[in-house]
């Protein structure tokens, strides 16, 4: 039963569904799960019995009832992917994460047509048919299609299990010429577009091109922190959970988790490209989708707004981690928020995201959930209750993230941390900001021009959403198309999110000038106040597009509009080339990131020492790659009781006493005495002094482990000593 109607020259049709067919086909999917379960383990029963539950049940949150909004599909992936994240979280703290709660969870989609009242169900699709393009437009997409793939086969074929500090390294600079091409000739496409689907797919491949570099390249994987979360999810994918149930990151690790249960695919691919995948396919439906509503922006001008993402290299969501994941919710909620205030979404689809937020990362989770939850009250009319929602959601934003510390920090019984001077401490605060100490002071002039550009990035992007805020608040009509009838933003859901942004930067403030912790790394102190003060920059991303379409437009008005629209597209894509090379680590004359990526030698050395025992009674001083690798292999095998609380058998990054010992012998001499203070300490008879050759000084380093050691083993030819 079909009905077509026509909405801005897009055909859709209105089918009626029977609620029998949702739940014969949802049925089948569970059919081939169980099947699955009962032994055959095969990613081709989990993927499509995963697929046939999951696909009516968006059909199903995304039923039409008289509304036929395409973008609906959006917002019924999104609520269900964090009703998942929320549930999966739920599960684990009242139980644990196996096959059968995986399968249990699963089922629950099954409930919501067995008890609907409902004997069918209408939903919209676009109607498929090849759009309408002149030559040039088709020669741009082909072009653009070609250098995508191009690209990506350049990217698998630099893959390596070999030492490669910087994906660039194996890259040539013609690599680089192609992005920019392709991304010229996307934007050429988006603007000459006459339907949002194909600017979505487009979109999304070029974006998932620019934040996958690390996971193609990289196929042992890239990042300490992220060798640690996996170890944690591969722990509790056999363990069902991990001691102590923390609420740290479980939001992360129980949906990875449930993921590998349900699809038989290895935990190793689920993790590495679950937030890539995931922000390549959400940010540009979603940011069209709220721009649309939020700025009575055409599509396609909405879709340039996506693009902001990438420009600000800290934003690169190349990594799964907890805080990346959270970063992404942020992203997708700063924008759905504006749709919820102008009454095109429902509440429901942002508290669900802000929910699965907070059980993912609660330090940017906590201030992420008070801003969604503040939403709900700005809409209110009442004046009182207006001024009581900016104040207090403000406040609250920015102690949000100290109280957490404080909390945290006597729960663990370090007591309270001290207060300070903020004035004094200012220092402290403006120092997160400096460059690193791998940044070169003096370099060629163009190296030194890209790093200046790069300090321009963040003030380009306030003073852009800035600039947008004060045009919206301001309604400046004039700006906009006349055939445009809908308004814009209300001036007071522009000004909250004005004072969003200052929450969380007061808050980073507060963090690292008010509040010393003692028991807190150094690193860490500063690293968490960073996050929130980048944080807040998110809040300025909307208004930052806003003032890119305004831009567009002033250009679309000029008499040499083609000559202008051209140089404009050409300058936007060599800037983005230039953010794309700053978003990974660089190893240049300027830029010497010291971070290096796990290695097959890594990994060798590790199963070498674990096949010379029968238990874990040694321990192994080594750096934290290296580590990283027995973490991968072995998870968290084994753990000593010392007087110093319990030690990893490998030496870990987060000041312990292994990890200590580990820096004399590199730095102190090659001392005897270090290796039995560290066996005294875990209570055993056999240490390991693991280095890797490409280490400063290596070759003083072996010869002085060599007169203290009792034997020695090379891996690959000496990549790596084992002594």
């Amino acid at each position: 039963n079909y009905t077509t109607f026509d909405q801005k020259n897009n055909q859709l049709m209105l089918k009626k569904i029977s609620k029998q067919k949702f739940v014969v086909t949802a049925l089948a999917g569970f059919i081939l799960l169980v099947i699955d379960f009962a032994g055959l383990n095969s990613p081709w029963l989990g993927l499509p019995g995963l697929g046939l539950v999951l696909i009516p049940a968006v059909y199903w949150l995304a039923r039409a009832r008289g509304d036929r909004r395409p973008g609906r599909f959006y917002l019924a992936v999104s609520a269900l992917i964090a009703a998942l994240i929320f549930l999966t979280a739920g599960a684990y703290y009242l139980y644990q994460i196996n096959a059968a709660v995986a399968l249990l969870i699963l089922g629950l989609p099954l409930t919501f047509f067995l008890l609907g009242k409902a004997t069918y169900y209408e939903i919209t699709w676009p109607k498929f048919s090849l759009p309408k393009m002149s030559k040039t437009e088709f020669f741009s997409l082909l072009g653009f299609l070609s250098l995508e793939t191009i690209l990506f086969i350049t990217l698998y074929s630099a893959r390596t299990v070999d030492l490669l500090p910087s994906p660039w390294q194996a890259l040539a600079p013609w690599f680089f010429i192609l992005y920019a091409i392709a991304t010229l000739l996307l934007f050429f496409v988006v603007y000459h577009s006459r339907t949002t689907t194909k600017t979505i797919i487009l979109t999304s491949i070029h974006l998932f091109l620019t934040f996958a570099v690390a996971p193609i390249m990289y196929p042992l994987g890239y990042g300490f922190d992220a060798f640690v979360h996996r170890a944690t999810e591969t722990w509790i994918f056999q363990n069902g959970f991990i001691l102590p149930k923390t609420p740290y990151y479980i939001g992360q690790y129980s949906f990875v988790v449930w993921l590998a249960h349900l699809t038989r695919l290895p935990l190793f691919y689920i993790d590495v490209y679950l937030v890539p995948i995931l922000a390549s396919l959400s940010l540009p439906a979603g940011i069209i989708y709220s721009l649309k509503h939020a700025f009575a922006l055409p599509e396609k001008y909405s879709a340039f707004g996506v693009w902001l993402i990438p420009f600000v290299p800290f934003l690169s969501l190349h990594l799964t981690t907890p805080h990346n994941l959270v970063l992404l919710i942020s992203l997708l909620l700063a924008c759905l928020v504006l749709a919820f205030l102008k009454d095109k979404i429902s509440f429901l689809v942002p508290l669900l995201l802000a929910l699965a937020a907070l059980v993912t990362h609660p330090l940017l989770g906590v201030p992420i959930f008070l801003f969604t939850l503040f939403a709900f009250f700005i809409k209110n009319k009442n004046k009182l209750i207006l001024v009581f929602s900016f104040v207090f959601s403000t406040l609250s934003i920015a102690l949000s993230a100290p109280l957490m510390f404080i909390f945290n920090n006597m729960k663990n019984g370090a007591g309270r941390p001290a207060l300070v001077n903020p004035l004094a401490n200012l220092g402290q605060f403006l120092a997160l900001y400096a460059r690193p100490y791998w940044y070169a002071q003096q370099s060629s002039w163009p190296l030194e021009l890209l790093y200046f550009g790069q300090v321009l990035i963040v003030p380009t992007v306030i003073a852009l959403g800035l600039y947008g805020l004060i045009k919206v608040s301001r309604k400046a009509r004039s700006f906009l198309p006349a055939s445009l009838d809908r308004p814009i933003l209300p001036k007071k859901f522009a000004w909250f999110y004005f004072f969003a942004a200052a929450g969380f930067f007061v808050s980073a403030w507060l963090l690292r000038s008010w509040l010393v912790f003692p028991d807190i790394v150094s690193y860490e102190q500063g690293d968490f106040p960073l996050r929130l003060a980048k944080a807040a920059l998110i809040f300025l991303l909307p208004f930052a597009a806003f003032t890119i379409y305004l831009f567009i437009k002033f250009l679309e008005n000029h008499k040499n509009r083609k000559l202008f629209l051209g140089l404009a597209a050409l300058c936007a894509a060599f800037v983005l080339m230039t953010t794309f090379y700053l978003s990974y680590p660089q190893r240049n004359d300027k830029a010497r990131f010291p971070g290096l990526n796990v290695t097959a030698a890594d990994f060798q050395a590790v199963e070498w020492i674990h096949d010379k025992h029968q238990q874990y009674d040694y321990i192994v001083l080594s750096n934290q790659l290296v580590s990283a690798a027995a973490l991968t292999n072995y998870s968290f095998a084994k753990y000593f009781a010392t007087p110093a609380g319990e030690i990893f058998y490998y030496s870990v990054p987060t000041g312990g006493p292994l990890y200590q010992q580990y820096g004399k012998m590199l730095y102190e001499g090659q001392k005897r005495e270090y290796m039995e203070a560290a066996m005294d300490l875990a209570g055993v008879d056999t240490a390991y002094f693991v280095l890797n050759s490409y280490w400063a000084n290596s070759d003083k380093i072996i010869a002085g482990a060599k007169k203290t050691a009792d034997f020695w083993h090379t891996i690959d030819g000496g990549k790596v000593w084992i002594f």
